[in-house]
């Protein structure tokens, strides 16, 4: 009989604690976005046959914190066609059809790239300095599951927990051990997660050097194998991906503020959203506004807004 409770007692112990584990599972939240909500004032919105108009004014609510423009991607839809906001360019939506998607961020010189690595008996191939997929001869970095390598001519250094704004120039040791896959992240085992490590690395090669952070290692459908960095030139290094015409095209719509601060979109700061040279509302338009941060949504009062009545 004791055996028999024994048993029961073992078998209902494991129950809770599979149910306890799928809890986990089902509900974890990524650290990744933020709480911040995104207030829309239409006060000043213009709708006529200009370029320079005025779309809307954009602001937080009471406890937000400063938001890092290299993290932030603004857009919106009119008449079902998608229109990025930054303080310059934007990507090409064009350039998507590939294992490496690059999306341009809000401060028009850092990139979200997320690479398609999927494929555990071979490697996507990446070019850092191109934001493109290349090949074997001539790549930066190669992808395949978890597995990331650098190419033998790559120097390199992790800069443990600093954020990526803070990252300005070359640490003074790089190293140059390029055989063994870089270990980029952690594996949660009461989530069954891949979360990548606190800090950037800073990878240099032919004269060029750029920071990277790894945000995650999962897609908008939260599928996994689609590791996703914040990438941006470091020093005084150029970054040949942001002269490709190709990859990135002028922001039809620019982004206004008064604030200096050109890192932060700042917690008591309002910003403006204009046409940039380019005419997208014209009479009665309905906007449909999506502001991302590091790769999640930002949760907006009014998304869906008409202008022009």
């Amino acid at each position: 009989m004791n055996w028999k409770r024994l048993a029961a007692a073992t078998a209902i112990l494991i129950v809770i604690a599979a149910a306890f584990w799928s809890y986990l599972v089902v509900t974890y939240e990524s650290e990744l976005g933020t709480s911040n909500v995104v207030q829309v004032d239409l006060t000043d919105s213009v709708s006529n046959s200009g370029t320079d108009n005025q779309l809307v004014s954009l602001d937080f609510s009471d406890g937000a914190e400063d938001l890092s423009w290299s993290s932030l991607e603004i857009s919106f839809l009119i008449d079902d066609q998608s229109y990025g906001c930054s303080f310059g360019s934007q990507s090409n939506s064009e350039m998507e059809d590939s294992k490496v998607v690059p999306r341009l961020g809000a401060d028009g010189q850092t990139f979200t790239t997320e690479v398609d690595a999927t494929d555990s008996e071979s490697y996507t191939f990446f070019d850092v300095a191109q934001q493109l997929e290349s090949n074997e001869s001539d790549y930066w970095m190669k992808f395949s599951s978890t597995d990331v390598y650098l190419d033998s001519d790559v120097t390199w250094a992790f800069v443990g927990g600093a954020d990526f704004s803070e990252v300005q120039s070359l640490p003074e040791e790089m190293s140059n051990l390029t055989e063994d896959r870089i270990e980029w992240y952690e594996y949660d085992m009461a989530v069954h997660r891949v979360n990548p490590n606190d800090g950037v690395y800073v990878f240099a090669k032919d004269d060029l050097s750029f920071k990277v952070k790894f945000l995650t290692y999962y897609n908008e459908a939260d599928e996994s194998r689609y590791p996703t960095m914040q990438i941006a030139s470091v020093g005084n290094s150029s970054f040949p991906a942001l002269d490709n015409p190709d990859l990135v095209v002028p922001s039809p719509c620019k982004i206004v503020t008064d604030d200096q601060d050109a890192d932060f979109w700042n917690a008591n700061e309002t910003i403006h959203l204009l046409e940039n040279g380019e005419n997208l509302c014209d009479g009665v338009c309905l906007i449909e506004l999506e502001i991302k941060y590091e790769t999640i949504n930002v949760e907006i009062e009014l998304s869906k807004f008409e202008i022009g009545q």
